[in-house]
């Protein structure tokens, strides 16, 4: 499976579904700074459309693989779907948007053209911000990596 397609899938069903969402983490940063390898795509879901969510995963073909759980020092809690077709897997890692700074993050996200219509990207200062509030390994060099493209923007 093409990770890429699978992108191109969900986006496409989410907003014939009118879901409301913003793209984050690995994906975005391709849309913001460069791209990078990523294994899965992570969304931001408004808290009132997780039910609409779910059904759109069933109809694409993903299973939630595990109780949901909050992330440490933040009031996200992901949900996270599994496809598997043979020898490949794609996961959908969903970050529940609960506080008006969330739902604002999903309100101001930037609307990038793709080849399946508008995929609705998370601003780069909120990636920053929801990054600053986890504590992965990633997520300074992603940091880094955005404020370097803003640098780089200025100068020129």
């Amino acid at each position: 499976m093409n990770l890429y397609d699978e992108f191109f899938s969900m986006i496409s069903l989410f907003n014939k579904l009118e879901i409301r969402y913003a793209v984050v983490d690995g994906i975005a940063l391709a849309f913001h700074a460069r791209p990078r390898f990523t294994r899965d795509i992570d969304v931001l879901v408004h808290q009132d459309d997780m039910s609409l969510l779910k059904m759109a995963m069933g109809r694409l073909g993903y299973e939630e693989t595990a109780e949901p759980w909050i992330l440490t020092n933040t009031t996200l809690t992901l949900h996270r779907f599994l496809k598997i077709e043979g020898q490949d897997e794609v996961m959908i890692d969903t970050l529940v948007a609960n506080t008006d700074e969330h739902f604002r993050i999903i309100r101001d996200a930037e609307l990038a053209e793709s080849a399946i219509g508008t995929a609705p990207v998370a601003a780069k200062r909120d990636i920053i911000l929801l990054k600053k509030s986890r504590s992965s390994d990633q997520d300074p060099v992603d940091i880094s990596e955005l404020e370097e493209n803003d640098e780089d923007r200025e100068s020129s």
